[in-house]
């Protein structure tokens, strides 16, 4: 793991005390938008004003103790990156779904459920990382970063329903994007680190003075108390058995929806990463789970990762665990305070549209480079043409899918993300189907080309889904492996006349592997390269020193021999 150069304060790093205070308010204000999801919830369920509260509070005690949970990264809960958690409201389909079945302390008994099959679901993650491979979590990153993107415009284009943005709203919206982008784009320092913050307190300030914050928002605020403590179980639990396959599914799609923040995090924090890692996604849908089970004892709703808080940590420069810490005391203070909760629900819709856009743009190239990073063929492009195709048609379609689909199958179609991610994910399965792992080919030593070779490798190389680069250093190594075994007279005829090299291709997660099977002698792999004496003198030093070479290409080299029988093995880390 290597630092990524736009990252001021990494992993480990401890921001001074002032500045990770402001940053953890930045990221507050960020999440602040979904704290509407809580009061929609309420309104759709008619809890009372206190309910309404309650529900606020459990949500953001919860919040709170998730992002610490994400962050610990031990005994096997927690990713250990800062990754905070939302709520969303795609879940509202199978919490109403509970209601209509066992009433309002159904919901919080389905939400303990969907804790518990995250947990399950993240342990079947890690043992099925052939299935959800690179492709897969590029699309999940991808589609997180273009739904932030389509929920920002709606924002802003359409902040109530029945209302269309007025021109005091665009003005915001520019002001506010305009002050990100100068501040992140071209400035450093603090103002860069706080970009975000910068450029929602100008919103604010403008939409202050420009009188567009509706006056019974201020009533509002005025009425609500100032201290409230949050009552774990305050409004009820119960389990229904009728809820549990709905609720299981989505869990499921929760749980994808974190492989996907998970993976973005791990993206936006190593400038040399590869690939997904597993166990860390295992650990960190568990926590995601735990925190939910936290929150049906607290009475809040489902909470996920937040791609877009993610990626905002990722464009300021700070993605410090210990910003985590920060953030859950903020998160804990505010869910005694309902007046403070409904003072960050003013941010008018512009204002938090225009941040949503700012932080799609660096989720959406992430997904884009994640994707990029590996060669692809028909089954993989397919893989990614169908889930993101899904993904992005699913929030204008929403209604034509829903009315359509089959009952059983409605529960699934809750979210873009969720359910893109799944078609990847069932393509990806599909397609494993004849896709085999190692390939074999014959070639004439003599008389075959670089261009076979290499044509043979990069085929196979786009199956699996193998890096660019590894493929390109394999052909290299190959031919370089053809001649010294051609030009050496290494290889024998065995029955006919045609001397032969049969090439064999294996692939796992880890390593791109070219097997050389061949009759004839072993090249002898030196460990150093033989004096210049030694070479003017013996052929067999030179032959030794083309043994050397061929170890420097690859990452690492191997030949056995039985009788004339011999195996030359090259493997290059992917």
């Amino acid at each position: 793991m290597r630092k990524p150069d736009n990252i001021q304060y990494w992993l480990d790093d401890k921001p001074p005390l002032q500045i990770a205070l402001i940053l953890a308010m930045q990221q507050m204000s960020f999440l602040a938008v979904y704290l509407v999801v809580s009061p929609l919830f309420a309104h759709t369920l008619n809890l009372s004003h206190e309910q309404t509260l309650q529900l606020i509070s459990g949500t953001l005690l919860a919040s709170g103790i998730g992002v610490v949970l994400q962050s610990w990264g031990r005994w096997g809960i927690g990713s250990g990156y800062f990754c905070p958690l939302q709520a969303t409201s795609s879940t509202f389909g199978a919490l109403a779904m509970a209601k209509i079945i066992g009433g309002i302390e159904a919901i919080f008994g389905a939400v303990s459920v969907i804790g518990l099959s995250q947990i399950v679901f993240g342990h079947m993650f890690s043992r099925l990382r052939g299935i959800f491979n690179i492709q897969v979590a590029g699309v999940a990153v991808m589609l997180i970063g273009l739904g932030l993107g389509h929920n920002g415009l709606k924002l802003i284009m359409e902040p109530h329903p029945g209302r269309i943005a007025t021109g005091n709203d665009l003005w915001i919206c520019c002001l506010t994007l305009g002050t990100m982008i100068a501040c992140n784009v071209w400035s450093a320092g603090y103002l860069r680190l706080f970009s975000a913050f910068i450029g929602l307190s100008v919103g604010v300030a403008a939409s202050l003075w420009l009188e567009t914050i509706p006056a019974a928002s201020w009533e509002l605020l005025a009425k609500t108390p100032l201290f409230l403590a949050p009552r774990p179980l305050g409004i009820g639990w119960r389990l229904e058995i009728e809820t549990i396959a709905p609720v299981v599914l989505t869990g499921l799609f929760l749980a994808l929806h974190g492989f996907g923040g998970i993976t973005a995090a791990q993206r936006f924090n190593d400038a040399d990463w590869k690939r997904p890692d597993m166990p860390l996604v295992r650990q960190g849908v568990v926590a995601e789970g735990l925190t939910n089970v936290v929150a049906a004892v607290l009475n809040g709703v489902p909470i996920t990762s937040s791609g877009g808080a993610v990626s905002l940590a990722a464009a300021t420069g700070c993605t410090s665990r210990y910003l985590a810490y920060w953030l859950a005391a903020i998160m804990t203070l505010l869910a005694f305070m309902p007046k403070a909760i409904l003072f960050w629900e003013l941010l008018p819709e512009s204002v938090m549209g225009s941040a949503m856009i700012f932080l799609a743009c660096f989720t959406t190239m992430a997904g884009l480079q994640i994707i990029a990073s590996r060669l692809l063929d028909n089954r993989k492009i397919l893989t990614i043409g169908v889930g993101l195709l899904l993904g992005i048609s699913y929030e204008p379609l929403r209604e034509v899918f829903m009315k359509n689909a089959p009952e059983v199958l409605k529960p699934m179609l809750f979210s873009g993300v969720g359910f893109g991610v799944m078609a990847a994910v069932l393509l990806s399965a599909v397609f494993r189907l004849g896709d085999h792992t190692r390939r074999r080919r014959t070639f004439d030593a003599a008389h075959s080309s670089i261009a076979e070779v290499a044509e043979f490798l990069e085929r196979q190389g786009k199956s699996w889904g193998a890096r660019g680069d590894v493929v390109r250093r394999s052909e290299y190594a190959t031919w370089q492996a053809f001649e010294i075994l051609t030009e050496h007279g290494l290889v024998q005829s065995e029955d006919s006349a045609t001397k032969q090299i049969e090439l064999e291709t294996v692939f796992n997660e880890f390593y791109f592997t070219v097997v050389l099977h061949y009759h004839g002698a072993a090249v002898p792999l030196a460990m150093h390269p033989p004096a210049h004496e030694e070479l003017l003198e013996s052929d067999l030093a030179v032959l030794q020193m083309a043994g050397y070479m061929l170890r420097r290409l690859a990452d690492r080299v191997d030949i056995r021999a039985t009788g004339d029988q011999c195996e030359l093995r090259l493997v290059f880390n992917d």
